[in-house]
């Protein structure tokens, strides 16, 4: 039975703690982060990017935003319309109206402002970490964990941007772990040559990619 050699461990990236962001430089890897005590990072390659969105973050994003869009625009329609009703005239109704256009603006602001905010600080962190464990790979992200085998990952895939100098790696998996394949993704920065040996080593972890 053959057993593997351990490996001199290697990193990529800013290394912050996926759950809160904390730059945890100067920090040993076991070490949990001292800003929200999430467990440190693991693995023989441990790699940070920005996360990029698949098309079914940007699916359940859209639901997210026409849930705040659809119900202001049919309070602004109603209270529009109630305006010009027989009622419209009355000094209470008018009062109501007014709160109810009120209500649908600050919907429709809140709304605005969460999806501005999501677009600046989703790009501005490398807040997604992988870490390469002997037999699988943790995908961590804030909160989330996802654990992906190494058998599952069928190709490492890398689009270099020689524009804005940064490499694109998607993990492919058969699906197995994930349930579609194609994910992961994220953004690596840094030199052109720390990018091809990050994506050479992650190569090397996957042996059946």
């Amino acid at each position: 039975m053959l057993t593997r050699m351990p490996t001199r461990r290697t990193t990529h990236g800013e290394l912050p703690c996926p759950a809160c962001g904390y730059q945890r430089r100067g920090l040993a890897h076991e070490n949990a982060c001292p800003e929200c005590g999430a467990r440190g990072l693991s693995g023989d390659l441990v790699v940070s990017g920005m996360p990029t969105e698949t098309p079914e973050a940007k699916l359940a994003e859209r639901v997210h935003s026409l849930s705040h869009l659809v119900p202001a625009v049919l309070i602004l329609i109603f209270a529009i319309a109630w305006g010009v009703s027989p009622f419209g005239l009355d000094r209470m109704f008018t009062r109501v109206r007014a709160l109810l256009m009120l209500a649908a603006i600050a919907i429709m602001v809140y709304a605005w402002i969460r999806r501005r905010r999501r677009n600046t600080t989703g790009l501005s962190l490398e807040r997604c970490v992988w870490e390469f464990e002997p037999d699988a790979v943790v995908v961590r992200e804030y909160a989330k964990e996802t654990r992906i085998p190494l058998h599952d990952i069928t190709e490492v895939s890398a689009q270099i941007d020689f524009v804005k100098r940064r490499t694109r790696v998607t993990l492919v998996t058969s699906g197995a772990s994930l349930g579609s394949a194609g994910l992961p993704e994220l953004f690596l920065h840094g030199s052109l040559n720390e990018q091809r040996e990050c994506v050479t080593a992650m190569k090397e972890r996957a042996p059946s990619a």
